[in-house]
């Protein structure tokens, strides 16, 4: 992190609005990139930007492949500027079986939408004549090849994970792979074209990269020596978390956990290409669940009860170590949320990483509470809340009574109309290098927003912003003047 006081706002691509029934990277994304630079901020936070699976409740932490990026998410305007489709046959589709509800994402008629226009864009391609699409497919075959079979293969099996495949010996229709490889290709041709946009603008990109791969995945079924697995090559413990501020009985997350020894014998290779492909894609990375490189719960498959795991050690030091010898000057983030030890701690100070503090956690003990934020340090990231957390405004209706009274103590809260913006204030001015608020906080939005609920599998990653929220000039003035306040404004 620099010396100079930051300020980004936290919306996942996913939740800007669009004609087709999820966010894209284009118009509206090229729009609040412009909102970002006019409010004075520096960083545009998102969610991970990989390939979702429903199997898998669509969760950007539950991907196909560590490397991929979510096809879901390309623009259909763009790819008629390209070429590759016309407005004619866009017109001549029936939509009406796909509207939804603009607020919330339906996943499957979206996917099922766009996959129209991305077959038909398919039809009209010609790899031959595309030089950029060659170079992307040699530059990425490490990964891509291994992705682009395994969806080949799950849609010769119904799009099932593999263990459901009904017949596992399906060859897969090399037609479909080479659709695959070019989803991926579209993707990351408009991603970038993005984020030049974003930091020619002087916005810097924030991503997320999850600690954990799926067992769904490319990652897991062509590379089985990476993880902890029986002799049939399944996993013989799961990932998880014990109880937390989240879960009163832990989480049961799922994936697959990693063989250490392994990767530290094979010099961490597949974690280097992981973060420096992350680096690609993002200016800063945070690593979730940053906890588990010092030590990892693990859970087993069986039994699935969280209560009921156990801590094994993790070489977070070692692995760092290759990191630096490798990447050099990486911007990386702790997700040191939950249950921190002293050895967490150590490994934290040990790679220099920000870590970072929620105020919403801050009112539940003593002035001692370290996401209070007269105990921020200046080498963090402080939030009013992540994608895990409610709204600001749904936790000041839902917190205990000593968490309000608390607050309302510590912040004056009764001093402002909207008592949000004291907790948005107490973020601000924190000491935090960087300050990050979920733009649904910005507006004051209530619980109907939240991203998602830890451990509830129905109703995540569904919010979306409405067209004429993305033009306010009056919370435009509301974030500048805020920013400004305690020394965040970027000047352009």
């Amino acid at each position: 992190m620099t010396n100079t006081r930051k300020a980004g706002i936290l919306l996942p691509v996913f939740s800007l609005p669009s004609r087709f029934g999820i966010g894209s990277l284009g118009q509206a994304s090229y729009e609040f990139v412009d909102l970002l630079a006019r409010t004075g901020q520096s960083v545009w936070q998102i969610l991970p930007l990989t390939a979702t699976a429903q199997d898998e409740g669509y969760s950007p932490y539950k991907s196909a492949s560590a490397f991929s990026g979510n096809y879901d998410l390309i623009d259909i305007d763009q790819l008629v500027e390209k070429g590759l489709l016309d407005w004619n046959f866009i017109n001549s589709v029936d939509q009406s079986p796909y509207h939804a509800d603009p607020r919330y994402i339906d996943y499957g008629k979206a996917r099922a939408l766009k996959m129209i226009f991305f077959r038909e864009a398919f039809k009209n391609f010609n790899p031959d004549q595309d030089q950029a699409y060659k170079d992307f497919k040699k530059e990425n075959a490490f990964w891509l090849d291994d992705f682009a079979m395994y969806m080949a293969l799950k849609e010769a099996n119904g799009e099932k994970p593999y263990w459901e495949w009904p017949n596992p010996k399906n060859e897969a229709n090399p037609n479909t792979v080479d659709f695959h490889c070019f989803l991926q290709y579209l993707f990351f041709d408009q991603w970038h074209r993005l984020k030049n946009y974003a930091n020619d603008r002087g916005i810097e990109i924030f991503g997320d990269m999850p600690i954990y791969v799926s067992r769904d995945s490319s990652d897991f079924y062509y590379n089985r020596d990476m993880f902890l697995t029986d002799e049939k090559g399944e996993p013989n413990k799961i990932s998880g978390v014990p109880p937390d501020e989240f879960s009163a009985t832990g989480q049961v997350w799922g994936n697959p956990l990693y063989d250490w020894d392994y990767l530290k014998d094979n010099k961490f290779d597949w974690w280097i290409k992981r973060i420096k492909k992350s680096l690609e894609l993002y200016d800063i990375v945070r690593i979730d669940h940053f906890r588990g490189l010092e030590s990892f719960y693990c859970i087993d498959p069986l039994t699935k009860d969280a209560m009921n795991g156990q801590w094994v050690k993790a070489p977070g030091k070692e692995l760092f170590d290759q990191v630096n010898l490798e990447i050099k000057d990486a911007k990386i983030i702790a997700e040191d949320l939950g249950i921190i030890t002293d050895e967490v701690r150590e490994l934290l100070e040990y790679t220099g990483f920000p870590g970072m503090k929620i105020v919403q956690f801050g009112f539940s003990s003593d002035a001692s509470n370290l996401n209070l934020p007269h105990n921020y340090t200046k080498n963090s990231v402080a939030y009013t809340g992540t994608h895990d957390n409610n709204s600001l405004a749904e936790w000041l209706k839902t917190c205990s009574y000593g968490e309000f009274s608390y607050a309302e103590a510590y912040l004056r809260m009764s001093a402002y109309d909207r008592y949000t913006e004291s907790l948005i204030r107490a973020v601000m001015m924190s000491n935090s290098d960087l300050a990050i608020i979920p733009l649904q906080d910005w507006y004051d939005f209530e619980g109907w927003s939240r991203l998602n609920t830890p451990g509830i599998d129905d109703g995540n990653w569904v919010f979306r912003m409405l067209p004429h929220e993305m033009h306010n000039r009056d919370l435009e003035g509301y974030i500048s003047y805020i920013t400004g306040l305690y020394g965040r404004y970027k000047n352009r």
